[in-house]
């Protein structure tokens, strides 16, 4: 009977995944038990993630590869060659807002030129890419709507895939003992423009945490989910047909010092092309200086409100983390930033200026920057998810991934003033975000849904 039952589930939910506009009103969504985090929102069991079914790339209907996700989103381009030019963007200087984000010509000697000789030198074999997916993840607390009823986004879906070297191990870091040196992630728009839309998608998550994990039923409805969001779709008015909203790395496997990078599809080649860093200014050029001390004490109260939006035309090029030398930041005794020694010669530098008013204020501008969030503000060592410390690869990863202590809970001295602590524990943020908007659509109204805006303002 319980075999029936989940089957039933499947062939509903297979139903709503398939269709990309409104749906007649679906069954209440069942919030009571909780939201359970490894099902429904960080996706990281093996039986899910290790699935050969729908992680084999020599299956060309495997949903879940880097090859399938690069060959839905290449348009009209030879898959292989929109991701060689995505990787030879590496190779030249990005300059973006009047700020440069250096070339690491290491991206050949690591992952091109490998990749290209094991394809047989003449094109890349999207079936053996070096990349490993490691997590699945509901974003929708990234959602925005108003409180009328208005809706602009149901949040996104991420793919979160780790470099590996030719011998299918972790591709280390240049220094130190991170869990891996080179993530890359897809981050999907959730496409949504009215409540029975968000409906549909908070649907479809929530079903995830009433099957049983890493269960066919449950890979199969999860899969349902995620080829809503990657698949290309001729219906969808996204460059390309495709939802991607952008594509992130965090790499110091190609120089120092630790670099985030951001990509998206462009509108004039339909190739990626790098973009300024969510909410980032450059780092080199505005840390430690007025501009920064002005910047925020002229927005203290928004920043403290949580509606501030900084211009895209203050974007940096890139988002450096760290760990720095004095050598890397010209004019450095005459910054005005918080240096802390991680070890010598190697600094942490926070976002920060003795000018700024308000330390809670630079927090909180400095949580919601790429940087930020990924090193001093969260006492992270700049892998939000990694690969597991001890692990099985090639064959297997043997245990999940790696979740950095900002996700899963974790006390962290303030960077520039040490008698303040803060906690953090953002997968029960999370968790709490997305069971209320469950209960949101428990109502007796037609459709229901929130009547509280959402409109983040981080770039984690």
């Amino acid at each position: 009977m319980k075999k029936i039952s989940a089957l039933l589930i499947l062939v509903s939910v297979l139903k709503i995944a398939a269709q990309p506009g409104p749906q007649a009103p679906a069954p209440a969504l069942d919030a009571t038990n909780g939201v359970d985090i490894e099902r429904t929102l960080m996706i990281t069991d093996l039986r899910v993630i290790e699935d050969r079914r729908r992680t084999n790339p020599n299956n060309r209907n495997a949903p879940w590869t880097f090859r399938n996700l690069m060959e839905q989103m290449a348009g009209e381009h030879d898959p292989a060659d929109f991701t060689l030019a995505w990787l030879r963007l590496w190779e030249q200087d990005q300059t973006i807002n009047d700020t440069t984000s250096a070339a690491r010509s290491a991206i050949r000697e690591q992952i091109i030129d490998p990749w290209m000789a094991a394809s047989g030198g003449e094109r890349l074999d999207l079936s053996i890419a070096p990349f490993k997916l490691l997590a699945i993840v509901n974003r929708m607390d990234l959602r925005e709507h108003d409180g009328d009823g208005r809706v602009e986004s149901a949040g996104e879906g991420r793919f979160v895939f780790g470099a590996l070297t030719p011998d299918g191990l972790p591709l280390p870091p240049m220094a130190g003992t991170a869990p891996g040196g080179f993530m890359v992630i897809f981050e999907y728009g959730l496409l949504a423009d009215n409540m029975q839309s968000l409906r549909d998608w908070t649907l479809l998550w929530n079903e995830l945490g009433s099957l049983p994990l890493g269960s066919e039923v449950y890979n199969a409805h999860l899969e349902a989910i995620t080829r809503r969001f990657s698949d290309r779709r001729n219906n969808i008015r996204r460059l390309n047909n495709n939802a991607i909203n952008q594509i992130r790395t965090n790499e110091v496997a190609l120089a120092l010092p630790w670099e985030l990078r951001e990509f998206v599809i462009s509108r004039r080649s339909g190739l990626l092309e790098q973009q300024g860093v969510n909410d980032t200014p450059d780092t080199f050029t505005v840390n430690g200086t007025r501009e920064l001390a002005n910047l925020i004490n002229r927005n203290e109260a928004e920043i403290l409100a949580g509606t501030f939006d900084l211009r895209r035309n203050r974007y940096g090029a890139s988002s450096m983390s760290g760990p720095f030398q004095a050598t890397d930041i010209q004019g450095f005794d005459q910054r005005r930033f918080q240096v802390n020694v991680f070890f010598d010669p190697f600094l942490n530098i926070p976002w920060s200026d003795t000018r700024i008013n308000s330390n809670e204020a630079r927090h909180l501008f400095a949580l919601n920057t790429c940087n930020g969030c990924h090193r001093d503000e969260t006492g992270t060592e700049f892998l939000q998810i990694g690969f597991p410390e001890f692990h099985g690869l090639p064959e297997s990863l043997n245990v999940p991934a790696h979740l950095a202590e900002f996700l899963t809970g974790v006390l962290v001295e303030d960077p520039v003033d040490p008698n303040i602590q803060r906690q953090f524990n953002d997968l029960q943020r999370r968790q709490q975000d997305f069971a209320t908007l469950v209960e949101s659509f428990n109502t007796t109204e037609e459709v229901g849904g929130p009547r509280v805006a959402n409109a983040p303002r981080f770039a984690h």
